[in-house]
């Protein structure tokens, strides 16, 4: 039996872009076969709904960068997520710096009020000039997203205390200066936490085993003759393709995930990953 793992954001799908077609030919003819199709993705739960939608069927998914899964009519399990006193902790670090920052919890993102962060915002969108139309099209489903689907409130660590009953994921940041951006990672790296960058301009902070290279290797259990494939882009996919059997890196990957790769399949735009499972794994009739 074939696994195959795939993150979403820049290797299944570009953000914002349209998903070709071919990925979601893929994932059906993969299944049909017996295989398994898993998402793994640094999204939260919540934030899956509507790429697990345009499917025909189902598959299994892998959130937050491994702090929980859910498989095929189940409901959610969450593995992991970091304590209260490390979220006040780094909030208070992050409060100080002045650093803007985000926590995903179990039932959605709280955030600081959004007026607060407007100059962070517009550092963002220079920081990402040099990208032309792309940058400015993160910096515009970004900057809605905060406004409109987040929850709001005057301090996130007060809020995470009156409600014990939530389950902290991750904090994430998004900082224009890659200077900051450096310090903050060693600033923040202890042995409760790992801190990886992902995507552009921000960083993530977790539980040490919130990582999709956990995530596999506790997967897999389940399928112990199984034979395992991870399909990605970047940093924090490099656990995934470490613990995987065969490592696949779409053409848009970072220089550092292409070098960890077996297999470099298409860009992700021109349907890199429906085009390797066609061609690697799927038995023609």
């Amino acid at each position: 039996m074939n696994v195959v793992f795939c993150d979403i954001d820049g290797t299944f799908q570009d953000i914002g872009g349209d998903i070709p077609v071919v990925n979601f030919d893929a994932i059906e003819a993969l299944q049909q076969q017996g295989d398994h199709f898993v998402f793994i993705s640094g999204r939260g739960y919540d934030q899956l709904h509507e790429i697990l939608d345009m499917l025909k069927g189902d598959c299994d998914v892998i959130f937050s960068n491994g702090a929980g899964y859910r498989l095929m009519g189940e409901d959610p399990v969450y593995r992991a997520w970091l304590s209260f006193e490390k979220c006040r902790e780094a909030a208070a670090f992050l409060d100080q710096r002045e650093i803007f920052y985000f926590i995903h919890t179990d039932e959605g993102i709280i955030m600081k009020p959004y007026d607060l962060y407007t100059k962070h915002f517009s550092d963002l969108r220079e920081k990402m000039a040099s990208m032309g139309e792309i940058g400015d099209k993160i910096m515009n489903l970004k900057e809605k997203f905060f406004a409109e689907e987040c929850l709001h409130v005057a301090d996130p660590i007060a809020y995470l205390q009156d409600h014990p009953e939530l389950k902290a994921l991750k904090i994430e940041i998004m900082e224009a200066s890659d200077e900051e951006l450096d310090y903050l990672r060693t600033a923040l790296n202890d042995e409760d936490t790992y801190v990886f960058s992902s995507y552009f301009q921000c960083l993530e902070i977790v539980n040490p085993i919130s990582s999709k290279g956990h995530a596999v290797n506790h997967f897999m259990a389940k399928f112990p003759g199984g034979k395992s494939y991870g399909i990605g882009d970047g940093e924090n996919d490099l656990a995934m393709l470490e613990a995987v059997d065969v490592a696949v890196a779409v053409e848009n990957a970072k220089d550092n995930v292409k070098e960890q790769a077996d297999i470099i399949a298409a860009h992700c735009l021109d349907g890199g990953v429906g085009k390797f499972i066609f061609e690697h794994l799927i038995t023609p009739v």
